[in-house]
C-alpha cells in the first residue's frame, strides 16, 4: 500500500512538473539579414536583378536581404560559396547560365542538384547582332556568306566556353557553317568590338545591344529562340528561318541543400510575391530583362536540359580549354602534392632523427614526426569546413613550427606570405576558384 502510495505520488510530483513546462515554439524566420550571392561582377544585368529583387522582397519578409557580389572563376567561386553555405535559410545563390556548363570544360563539379532550387527568374535567348554598316540584312544572308568562306566572319564572345560562345557554336552546328570565335572579357567588350568594326557579329542577349540598336548602330538579324522576343516583334527568330536552336542566358534563385522546408516555402512566397512587384517589373522592363518565372522541380529540369545541350555542344565544337596547357586541376593538385612531400618529409625526419638521438630526444623528434601526421590529417578534415585560407595558414603555421621548431609568430607570418601567394595566384593569375 505505501509503494502503491508513493508511486502516485511520483507521478504527481511528474504530472506538474510536465505540466508547468510549456513546447517552446522555434524561433520565427528570419530573425537576421539575408543574403542572396550573385556570382557576377556588380554593374550587370544580374546584379541589378538581384538587388531590384532583393529591395523588393525585403517589403515583404519584413527583414533586410543584403546582395553580395562574389566575381571570378566564370562564376565558379560565388556559385560554390553559396552552395557550401549553412543550410538555415539565410543565404540564398543567384544562380547562372555557366551552373550548366563549367561541369561540362572540368571547371566546377557543381550541378543543380548540389542546390535547393527556389525560382528561374529570367531567360534572355541570344540575338545574332552585325553592324549596321554589314551587307547582312537576314540571318540567311548572314550564314549564306559564312558558308561560302568559312572563318571569315568572327564573332565576338564574352570568354571561351560561356554562354555566348556556346551561343554562337549552337547555330554555327545547326547551319553546317564555320565561324572564326573571338574571346573577350566579358559581352561588353565584344559589344565594343563590334561597334569599332574589329569583328563581324556576336551573339549576346538584347540586354547587351539594346541601346545600340535603338540608337542604330546595330542591327539584330534573329532571335535564337523559338518565340520571338516582345522588344523585337519584328525579328524572326531562328526556329522560324529554319534552325532549331534556343539558347540564352538565365538566372534564379537557389539555397543550399538541407534547407527546412518551412524556411523555404517562406523565401518562396516571399520572392514570388517580390517578383510580380510593378516596380520590379517595370525595372526589368526598361533594362530588357526578359522575366520568366518557373518554381522548385519545374527550375532543376529546365537547367538539367540546359546542361545537357550545352554538353552536346561542346562536344560538338570538341571544345577543350585545358587541352593545349596545364588545366584549371593541375595547381590545386600541385598544391596537394606539396602538402603531402612536406608531411612525408617531417615524418621521415623525426623519425630518423628519433633513431641517432638519445633516448631522451628521440621521444620528442618521435612526437614530431606523429605532430606532422595529425596536422595533415587534421588539414583533410577541416579543408571541407574552413576553406582554403584558414586551413591552408594553420596547417603550414603547424608544420613550421615542428619542422623549423621556430617561434609560433613567425611560423604565422610564413603561413601568412605562403597562402597570400597561393590565393594571389590561383584567383587573380589562374582564374582557379579556391574554397
Amino acid at each position: 500500500m505505501k509503494n502503491f502510495k508513493g508511486m502516485v505520488l511520483c507521478f504527481g510530483v511528474l504530472g506538474a512538473i510536465l505540466g508547468g513546462c510549456q513546447r517552446s515554439e522555434p524561433a520565427k524566420f528570419p530573425q537576421q539579414p539575408i543574403t542572396i550571392i550573385c556570382p557576377p561582377a556588380p554593374g550587370g544585368v544580374s546584379d541589378l536583378l538581384t538587388r531590384t529583387l532583393a529591395a523588393s522582397a525585403q517589403k515583404v519578409i519584413q527583414s533586410p536581404i543584403i546582395v553580395e557580389n562574389k566575381p571570378g572563376g566564370a562564376n565558379a567561386i560565388g556559385l560554390a560559396y553559396g552552395a557550401r553555405a549553412k543550410p538555415d535559410g539565410y543565404t540564398v545563390t543567384y544562380l547562372v547560365a555557366e551552373l550548366a556548363i563549367l561541369p561540362h570544360l572540368k571547371l566546377s563539379p557543381l550541378t543543380i542538384d548540389s542546390y535547393e532550387p527556389l525560382a528561374r527568374t529570367n531567360f534572355n535567348p541570344a540575338v545574332v547582332t552585325v553592324h549596321t554598316d554589314s551587307p547582312w540584312r537576314t540571318l540567311e544572308e548572314f550564314l549564306k556568306e559564312a558558308r561560302k568562306q568559312p572563318d571569315s566572319i568572327a564573332v565576338g564572345n564574352s570568354g571561351t566556353g560561356s554562354i555566348w560562345h556556346l551561343s554562337a557554336a549552337s547555330l554555327q552546328t545547326a547551319a553546317g557553317v564555320q565561324f572564326k570565335h573571338v574571346p573577350y572579357s566579358g559581352a561588353a567588350p565584344a559589344v565594343q568590338a563590334l561597334l569599332g568594326k574589329h569583328i563581324q557579329a556576336v551573339c549576346v542577349s538584347y540586354t547587351e545591344v539594346q541601346s545600340q540598336v535603338e540608337a542604330g548602330t546595330l542591327r539584330v538579324l534573329a532571335v535564337l529562340d523559338s518565340q520571338r522576343d516582345p522588344l523585337l516583334p519584328e525579328t524572326p527568330t531562328a526556329t522560324e528561318e529554319g534552325y532549331n536552336v534556343q539558347i540564352g542566358a538565365w538566372g534564379g534563385l537557389a539555397l543550399p541543400k538541407n534547407v527546412p522546408k518551412p524556411v523555404l516555402d517562406t523565401l518562396m512566397a516571399a520572392f514570388r510575391q517580390a517578383y510580380q512587384d510593378p516596380e520590379f517589373v517595370q525595372r526589368m522592363q526598361e533594362r530588357g530583362v526578359r522575366l520568366a518565372w518557373l518554381e522548385g522541380e519545374a527550375f532543376a529540369g529546365f537547367v538539367r536540359k540546359q546542361s545537357e545541350q550545352n554538353q552536346k555542344i561542346i562536344a560538338a565544337i570538341e571544345l577543350n580549354p585545358t587541352a593545349h596547357d596545364v588545366g584549371a586541376s593541375f595547381f590545386p593538385t600541385l598544391l596537394i602534392g606539396a602538402i603531402v612531400v612536406l608531411s612525408a618529409g617531417a615524418v621521415w625526419q623525426g623519425v630518423r632523427a628519433g633513431t641517432q638521438a638519445p633516448p631522451v630526444e628521440a621521444i620528442d623528434h618521435r612526437s614530431r614526426a606523429w605532430g606532422a601526421v595529425g596536422w595533415t590529417l587534421g588539414y583533410g578534415i577541416l579543408f571541407g569546413w574552413l576553406g582554403f585560407l584558414i586551413s591552408t595558414t594553420l596547417y603550414l603555421t603547424g608544420m613550421a613550427r615542428l619542422m623549423g621548431q621556430t617561434s609560433v609568430l613567425r611560423a604565422a607570418l610564413f603561413a601568412l606570405m605562403s597562402v597570400g601567394v597561393f590565393w594571389l595566384l590561383f584567383v587573380y593569375l589562374l582564374r582557379v576558384p579556391l574554397p
